[in-house]
């Protein structure tokens, strides 16, 4: 299916998630999350918002264990990543997402996991995000490249543009 579709059928089932079972999700997420994170020098990461896959909890365990963890900033047409210590680092910025003040920039090809937002996977590790190509800006093959997502966000098929870049790993969360 076209992007747009998959983008808005992503969107969707997204929103319909019952307040119980996204608390349970992101639980699951959680843990997964820091599996991945463990052994990681440094973590480029979303601050999530509205009904995203939640990452604030697993920011505040990066703080909490002194995990060097990076979060984007949207400059033109791309986004620059910066380390962040606390959440009082953040603040509101473009389309109300938190975003950091462009101290401690972190280069791009220093980060080795990079957790990324979507709003629709396929099987084959491809994603959608919100249509403005800024994280395909900035993913590298040097990273680990991980989207985090509610299994009802998963559609069939996207297509896929030349300049699309897959993810590495999609974690998807379970309920049970």
């Amino acid at each position: 299916m076209d992007k747009k579709t998959a983008r808005s059928i992503g969107l969707s089932a997204r929103a319909g998630i019952p307040a119980d079972r996204r608390m349970q999700y992101n639980e699951d997420l959680l843990r997964q999350m820091k599996q991945l994170a463990e052994d990681r020098r440094l973590i480029g990461c979303y601050v999530s918002m509205k009904d995203e896959a939640d990452t604030l909890a697993f920011l505040s365990w990066c703080f909490e264990q002194h995990k060097p963890v990076a979060v984007p900033l949207v400059e033109g047409n791309t986004l620059t990543f910066h380390q962040i210590t606390s959440m009082q680092d953040l603040h509101p910025g473009t389309f109300g997402v938190m975003e950091p003040a462009k101290e401690h920039a972190a280069a791009c090809s220093e980060i080795d996991l990079m957790f990324v937002p979507l709003s629709s996977f396929d099987r084959r590790n491809q994603r959608t995000g919100y249509g403005r190509g800024y994280y395909d800006s900035v993913l590298t093959s040097g990273m680990y490249k991980v989207g985090i997502a509610y299994p009802e966000q998963c559609v069939d098929f996207i297509n896929t543009d030349p300049w699309d870049v897959p993810l590495d790993q999609i974690l998807v969360a379970n309920a049970d």
